[in-house]
């Protein structure tokens, strides 16, 4: 019998891990971030086209998947000595994408807008999410050779956050493709039909976890 319990905590412990919209990421305190900065620093703003975030949610039980992508305002990359040291991207709230409807535009434009109203990300007074780096290290774990830990800020909380990426560092270009990973958006204050609210059909309820995946390319 206690094997079989140890057993079904084994379980328990990875699906929690896991989610329809990627990797579940736990929200930490904001670190404290030290900029590196010298004569010798390269500093890079040129943010590729075709970079972005793709962005992932759905409604209970993985039902009703939507997803997009979201794209970059700006971003600057410090590297020292052929590291990337320091790093802010911010993501423009008002340019994002909704591609699970296929041609049906009308469904596309209510859910946009819905995303953009004080329900969601309340564009209005917080135009932009923005995710800053606070340290990178070398890993190697599922086909990923960097761990990456920054402040992630969205409707003016910051959370800290750590997830895995491929990271490749020269001196004219950085390039950071991110593992599918998942935040619980009631971290940042996301409230709108969460899981367990009250007076709320189950159908009308939204997972708490947002998923997203980072491919960006900037240059100098």
């Amino acid at each position: 019998m206690k094997k079989t319990f140890l057993s079904l905590a084994i379980v328990g412990k990875v699906m929690s891990s896991c989610t329809d919209n990627g990797r579940k990421v736990e929200a930490d305190e904001a670190q404290a971030i030290e900029v590196v900065k010298s004569e010798a620093t390269i500093e890079l703003t040129s943010v590729a086209n075709g970079s972005h975030v793709d962005w992932r949610a759905s409604h209970l039980g993985g039902s009703a998947p939507r997803f997009g992508k979201i794209s970059l305002k700006s971003a600057t990359v410090l590297v020292n000595n052929g590291e990337m040291t320091n790093a802010t991207f911010v993501m423009d709230m008002a340019v994002f994408t909704v591609d699970n409807f296929g041609d049906d535009k009308k469904s596309q434009a209510e859910l946009t807008g819905h995303l953009q109203s004080q329900d969601f990300f309340e564009i209005e007074k917080f135009p932009t999410t923005t995710f800053d780096l606070a340290r990178i290290n070398p890993t190697k774990t599922d086909g990923f050779n960097s761990e990456i830990t920054g402040n992630l800020t969205i409707k003016g909380l910051t959370k800290s956050i750590t997830f895995k990426a491929n990271v490749s560092v020269t001196a004219v270009k950085v390039s950071i493709v991110s593992e599918d990973f998942a935040v619980d958006r009631t971290d940042w204050g996301l409230l709108y039909n969460v899981e367990g609210t009250e007076g709320v059909s189950a159908d009308y309820l939204i997972a708490n976890d947002i998923g997203f995946t980072i491919d960006v390319n900037v240059s100098k």
